[in-house]
């Protein structure tokens, strides 16, 4: 379950005992997911909406977001 109040999005986990309040890029991001992309495909589609970033720094980035939520539990086997 999640909710965006302005521009963040404030995630519920599974069993519902976490909350999680992503900043502006996480929610960017977490707004992207759709079970396809993995996140090389997701740095490629929006490395346009960043200034002063390559796509190697978006793309490490994103992973390591990625399995953030996965530790939490949030999104599950996500490509690559």
């Amino acid at each position: 379950m999640f909710d965006v109040v302005v521009d963040r999005a404030i995630l519920l986990d599974g069993a519902g005992t976490e909350l999680v309040t992503l900043n502006a890029v996480g929610t960017l991001v977490w707004r992207e997911l759709d079970g396809r992309r993995g996140a090389d495909d997701l740095a490629a589609d929006l490395l346009d909406r960043f200034v002063g970033v390559t796509l190697d720094e978006l793309r490490v980035d994103i992973a390591s977001f990625l399995d953030e939520l996965a530790d939490l539990g949030l999104v599950v086997d996500a490509p690559t």
